[in-house]
C-alpha cells in the first residue's frame, strides 16, 4: 500500500519530549496547590489529553478549576520547555523516504496546534511535514479519533488511503475508531499490550517506511 497521507503522533513517536512535559506538569501542579512525589511517575501522561490529566490530579471535571490550571501548564511549557526534546534515531531517514516516496505527511497531536506548529518549525525535520494538526485551546479535537474524523473531512480522504503512525492506545484507538491503518512504535511510551490492536507495531523507527509500505487498505 502507498498512503496517500501518513499521519504522526509527535510526543513519543518522532520526538522524546517528556523531561519538558514533566518540568511543566510539576510547575503547574505545584502552583495549584497539588504536591507529587519526587520520583512520581508521569508516564501515562505523555501524549494524554490535558483536560483527562488535569482532572485526575485535581480530582475534579469542575471546568473554571481545570481550564485554570491547563492555562498555567500551557504557561510554563511555552516558555521554554516545549522545546526540550530529542528526535528519535532512525526517524528523519523515515520522513525523508516517505516524502522521495511522494507521500504526504502530517503531524496529529493531541497539543494545541499553534504550539506544535511552533516546535515543529525549527526542528530539523520540518522540511518533511506537509501540515500540522492538533487541538483548540478550548479542548476540541483534544481526543485522537475526534482529530482524525476532522483529518479525514479536511483532507478529503477515504480512511483507507491514511496511515497513522504513534505509540499510546489513543493513537491506536482513533485510528480505529475511523477505519485508519496504524502503526504503533515500541520505542515510545507504550507498551506491546496498548498497542495491541494496531495493524504493525515496530521496536524502532528504521522499522516505520517498510512498516506503511506493507499495510493493505483496510475494511472496518
Amino acid at each position: 500500500m502507498t498512503p496517500a497521507l501518513v499521519l504522526f503522533d509527535l510526543d513519543g513517536t518522532l520526538v522524546d519530549s517528556r523531561p519538558g512535559i514533566v518540568h511543566s506538569l510539576r510547575l503547574a501542579l505545584a502552583e495549584v496547590g497539588v504536591v507529587v512525589d519526587e520520583d512520581h511517575d508521569f508516564t501515562w501522561c505523555i501524549g494524554a489529553s490535558l483536560w483527562k490529566i488535569f482532572e485526575h490530579y485535581l480530582g475534579t471535571v469542575e471546568r473554571p478549576r481545570v481550564e485554570a490550571a491547563i492555562a498555567r501548564y500551557r504557561h510554563i511549557y511555552r516558555d521554554g520547555p516545549m522545546f526540550e526534546y530529542d528526535v528519535y534515531d532512525g526517524v528523519i531517514a523515515t520522513l525523508e523516504s516517505l516524502k522521495q516516496a511522494n507521500v504526504r505527511v502530517a503531524i496529529a497531536t493531541a497539543k494545541v496546534h499553534e504550539y506544535a506548529r511552533e516546535i515543529i518549525a525549527v526542528s530539523r525535520f520540518a522540511p518533511y511535514i506537509d501540515h500540522v494538526y492538533g487541538s483548540e485551546l478550548d479542548g476540541r479535537n483534544v481526543e485522537k479519533r475526534d482529530l482524525l474524523h476532522m483529518i479525514l473531512h479536511e483532507e478529503r480522504l477515504q480512511p483507507d488511503t491514511v496511515v497513522m503512525v504513534g505509540d499510546r492506545h489513543h493513537d491506536i484507538d482513533g485510528a480505529l475508531a475511523n477505519g485508519i491503518s496504524s502503526v504503533g512504535v515500541l520505542y515510545g511510551y507504550g507498551s506491546q499490550e496498548e498497542l495491541a490492536h494496531a495493524d504493525v507495531i515496530v521496536p524502532h523507527a528504521s522499522f516505520l517506511a517498510p512498516a506503511i509500505a506493507s499495510l493493505t487498505p483496510v475494511s472496518r
